[in-house]
């Protein structure tokens, strides 16, 4: 019988990989377990009580309380902040492309809504909220979004 463990330690010893779906956690792949946090995220999102974490982003004047579950699978640069944070309660300091756009991202990745994500997007921030993106070393889904607002939006816009 396999030996039982906590979700947490879990979290802790799995390394971030590009694909996430080659992963598994205890023979689970890492998409599932993303997609049920997906489902109770909205419950958790900036839930003090329940956080890991503050986290504090330069130019954003609230803090965020955040939980590791959700960003270390989900995130490479979350993934390598947690690997320096040894306890809960900690305050985490961060910096990002562009501050204005972070919020949305977050909260995609509590909640996996792309098509909230994509309803944000406009001419003037997509390019922003790729420049997090990339920085935040996000996933093939988040990008995919912003690659479809720039096709179906941008690009059709300057062809001539």
């Amino acid at each position: 019988m396999p030996r039982t463990s906590s979700i947490s330690s879990q979290f802790q010893r799995i390394r971030y990989l590009s694909s996430a779906a080659t992963s598994l956690i205890d023979g689970i792949p890492v998409t599932f377990i993303i997609s049920k946090l997906h489902q109770i995220g909205p419950n958790f999102l900036d839930d003090k009580s329940s956080s890991f974490a503050e986290l504090q982003v330069d130019g954003i004047d609230r803090p965020f309380w955040i939980h590791k579950e959700w960003l270390i699978l989900q995130s490479s640069f979350f993934q390598r902040v947690f690997e320096n944070v040894q306890s809960s309660n900690s305050i985490i300091k961060i910096q990002v492309p562009s501050p204005e756009t972070f919020e949305s991202l977050l909260e995609v990745l509590y909640d996996g809504n792309a098509d909230k994500l994509y309803d944000t997007l406009t001419q003037d921030n997509y390019y922003d909220v790729w420049r997090n993106i990339e920085y935040l070393g996000l996933g093939s889904e988040i990008r995919a979004v912003c690659i479809a607002f720039y096709q179906n939006n941008v690009e059709l816009e300057t062809r001539p």
